[in-house]
């Protein structure tokens, strides 16, 4: 079922404001059917993108989160997002094929075992932790496991709605998907 989206005269101002400052991306409009969610989703997002956690490793973990989740939506928009920030399509191919990802550096590695774990068990093992931990420290392995499970949220909501994938990627340009 296309689950329809809302109009725009159907909105709260604040809400109708908001969508229109970001890029128009069927998530956004799909989450305004339930008009409060969009401003603290959102600003969520935005927070997750003004992280200290280096831009390549948050979008390598999050492609590895999308293919985990078998989220095509989420997976469309971060390949993008995930070459706008540096990641080769060599990398992308490790990330999105490997069964357990090896060849890439040792915080991409780590990354991918994180969603890995994540996706499939919602916790990380002992031993996965601690190396989250040690490696990036108390603020990057955070930072790494808050944007990880605010995407397993977004495969959840974009695989339930099946959001549909624009024709023209309005995010073909960016390197964050708050900003066009």
């Amino acid at each position: 079922m296309d689950v329809p989206m809302p109009e725009d005269r159907d909105l709260p101002t604040e809400v109708l404001a908001r969508l229109k400052s970001l890029p128009p991306i069927s998530v956004y409009r799909l989450l305004a059917i339930v008009p409060q969610s969009v401003i603290p989703w959102t600003d969520l997002t935005s927070a997750v993108y003004q992280s200290e956690l280096d831009n390549r490793v948050r979008e390598i973990a999050i492609c590895r989160q999308a293919r985990s989740a078998r989220a095509p939506y989420e997976l469309h928009q971060h390949r993008q997002i995930a070459h706008n920030n540096g990641v080769s399509e060599a990398e992308l191919t490790a990330v999105l094929s490997e069964p357990v990802v090896t060849s890439l550096d040792e915080h991409a590695n780590l990354a991918c075992q994180a969603a890995d774990e994540l996706e499939a068990t919602a916790t990380l093992s002992d031993s996965t932790q601690d190396a989250l931990y040690s490696t990036l420290g108390l603020r990057q392995a955070t930072e790494l496991i808050l944007t990880l499970s605010f995407y397993c949220a977004v495969a959840r909501f974009t695989n339930a709605t099946r959001a549909p994938i624009e024709a023209e990627n309005p995010l073909s340009t960016a390197s964050n998907p708050t900003v066009e």
